[in-house]
């Protein structure tokens, strides 16, 4: 008797500590109830609502909100999904409900304007960076299906080539298939040119920092127009040069160093010797030009290459008394 009571007590000895081990297996995998849910598909899975779906993650239980909506889903209704599933739970929430959130991308004016610009620019025949584009009024912006791999698309688009008008139709993909939205406007053709930050005086001097770029009309652009601003650095305006307006070769020139009527040195060299006098300049000239000299006081007239501010060089192929006499 003693003997079969031992053998009973210690099977159920056995079948409770295996018991507790299964409750204890079952209570580490159960699941917990997410309150914030995102999803970028059309069904709203339990692995997508609770934390180790495990083997059920895939399981559809719901169908999704629309797309970009925040929709709210009773807690209750998630567990009882849950229960029939066989999900085993781990303990009930302290919230109400669940943030159920389908994800979107914006489909906005700027997105369609890069999209259209592609279009276009291979209707045109020109780079996209040289089409700009206006629509006529404002574009709402509408949620895409985030899944989708193109979320919108050109279907048709007309260009008239004369006017720059287009008529385009848009198909977007909401989710539970496409919308489809008409635009309009114009597309023009653009070009990118170096202009003035600020206005220039004549004989002001063009540093890099006064120059911007700037795009304009192409059939505005004039035949003369600079488009490399490294040609404007340094250089001086011929005239008055207002901001923003295109800058032709004919309007800038180097920087004057000598002008007509300024008193400037004269330099003479050769090896071992270098000769200096006054002189008056008859002409401008910048860096590198060929003016004329007078020297007042022997009343003769030499030539001598600008070399920098109010000075020039002169040479002489003859006796060096015959240049030293012309410049002294």
């Amino acid at each position: 008797m003693t003997r079969l009571f031992l053998i009973r007590f210690a099977i159920a000895v056995v079948l409770a500590l295996a018991a507790a081990g299964l409750i204890a297996q079952s209570s580490a995998n159960a699941a917990t109830l997410r309150q914030s849910v995102l999803v970028n598909a059309d069904i709203v899975t339990l692995g997508d609502l609770f934390f180790d779906a495990g083997d059920l993650a895939a399981q559809p239980v719901f169908r999704a909100p629309p797309v970009g909506v925040n929709g709210a889903l009773p807690a209750a209704q998630a567990l009882a999904a849950a229960r029939n599933a066989g999900l085993a739970i781990d303990a009930e929430p302290n919230f109400a409900s669940v943030s159920v959130v389908r994800q979107s991308v914006i489909v906005d004016m700027d997105r369609m304007t890069n999209l259209l610009r592609d279009a276009l620019g291979s209707r045109m025949g020109v780079a996209t960076d040289n089409v700009s584009l206006t629509f006529d009024g404002d574009i709402k912006p509408i949620n895409a299906d985030a899944s989708s791999s193109a979320p919108v698309v050109v279907s048709e688009l007309i260009y008239q080539n004369g006017s720059g008008r287009f008529d385009a139709e848009l198909d977007i993909d909401i989710g539970a298939g496409d919308t489809r939205i008409r635009v309009q406007g114009r597309a023009i053709e653009t070009i990118e040119i170096p202009t003035l930050a600020r206005p220039v005086d004549r004989r002001d001097v063009i540093h890099a920092s006064d120059i911007r770029m700037s795009r304009i009309e192409r059939r505005r652009l004039s035949p003369m127009a600079i488009l490399d601003p490294h040609e404007l650095y340094e250089m001086a305006a011929k005239r008055a040069l207002r901001a923003g307006e295109q800058i032709a070769t004919s309007d800038v020139e180097p920087p004057r160093l000598i002008e007509r009527g300024q008193l400037v040195t004269i330099i003479f060299r050769k090896p071992g010797l270098t000769l200096s006098a006054r002189g008056r300049a008859l002409g401008d000239g910048g860096k590198g030009d060929l003016v004329s000299i007078l020297n007042e006081q022997s009343r003769r007239t030499i030539q001598g290459v600008v070399t920098e501010n109010g000075t020039v060089e002169v040479s002489g192929s003859g006796p060096v008394s015959e240049v030293a006499s012309a410049i002294n």
